[in-house]
């Protein structure tokens, strides 16, 4: 199906375009090609290919405990997942198969968040002690360890290009760290109560976070100065993601709504209805044409906008 991409022009015109039946979802996450959507949680984790329709392409435990975070590697080689039970996977990517590769262990409660480098080479993992582990997998060493939070690490994200990596928190923090000296920089942002996701702008010049005390806030990366500070969701938001290469933003909440936003000026510009419980993820496509939705209905949909439609 050809679809039109996910712009100003098109955001009131998105369209259910599939829905498939998950369980308690945590994150959506695309692959770099975009052709499959991985999905997590309390079932584990699913792979879709080329869309939702029918049972997913393959499905596994993946855990002994519910998944908070997967993320794929840059190159698409390999998938590392999170999970309640202490531990960080990965996962062999051949071709439509996810196979077991190792267990990364080390941490002392529930790991909430996982991000890879642009390079691949190294991964990051936080969670409920507050802590980062920052692997090294071109080396058998201990993982580094970062430390700031004053509580748990929700939402992880690495610099596209720069050795700079970006964690949020239940402290209300958004925070900057040197890859390189393994040190905090600053403290870019700070909510009024727990940050749930962040999103880094694809030409990496701003970064969003989505929190629990109602506000959606984008945060410029060169100086660290609040560009926008949007009331968006009643009783809080679980997630966001940016479209359209970063003038758009999309934003879901407990009102059970996905909102989108122009970056510039702060407009609303549509809002979708099709969960009936809070929007607990969101991504968009590689391409740009498709946006993943999950909610606490154990629901996830594709939207899409079709020439003509």
């Amino acid at each position: 199906m050809t679809l039109l991409p996910i712009c100003r022009e098109n955001a009131a015109r998105l369209q259910p375009l599939a829905v498939a039946r998950f369980g308690w979802i945590s994150r959506l996450r695309w692959s770099p090609r975009g052709d499959m959507l991985a999905i997590c949680g309390g079932d584990g984790i699913a792979v879709y290919i080329n869309g939702l329709g029918g049972a997913p392409d393959q499905r596994w435990s993946a855990h002994s405990a519910p998944v908070k975070d997967i993320a794929f590697r840059p190159d698409g080689r390999f998938l590392a997942s999170a999970s309640a039970d202490t531990t960080v996977k990965l996962w062999a990517v051949h071709g439509a198969r996810f196979t077991e590769y190792a267990t990364l262990g080390g941490r002392s409660g529930s790991v909430e968040a996982v991000a890879w480098s642009a390079d691949g080479a190294l991964l990051a993992a936080g969670g409920a002690d507050g802590r980062i582990s920052l692997w090294d997998l071109t080396r058998s060493r201990a993982p580094a360890i970062l430390q700031g939070h004053r509580d748990e690490v929700t939402a992880l994200a690495f610099h596209h290009k720069r050795a700079i990596l970006f964690s949020a928190g239940r402290d209300g923090s958004l925070r900057r760290w040197d890859v390189n000296a393994r040190s905090q920089n600053s403290v870019l942002g700070q909510h009024d109560d727990r940050i749930r996701e962040l999103a880094l702008s694809p030409d990496c010049a701003c970064i969003a976070t989505a929190s629990r005390d109602m506000t959606l806030r984008v945060w410029q990366l060169a100086d660290g100065a609040l560009l926008a500070n949007m009331p968006a969701h009643p009783g809080g938001l679980d997630a966001v993601a940016f479209a359209a290469g970063g003038a758009l933003l999309v934003s879901g909440g407990r009102d059970n709504l996905i909102r989108i936003w122009e970056l510039a000026g702060g407009s609303q510009l549509a809002q979708l209805a099709l969960h009936s419980r809070p929007l607990l993820a969101l991504a968009v496509n590689p391409a740009g044409t498709m946006l993943a939705s999950g909610g606490g209905d154990n629901r996830v949909a594709l939207w899409g906008c079709a020439p003509g439609g």
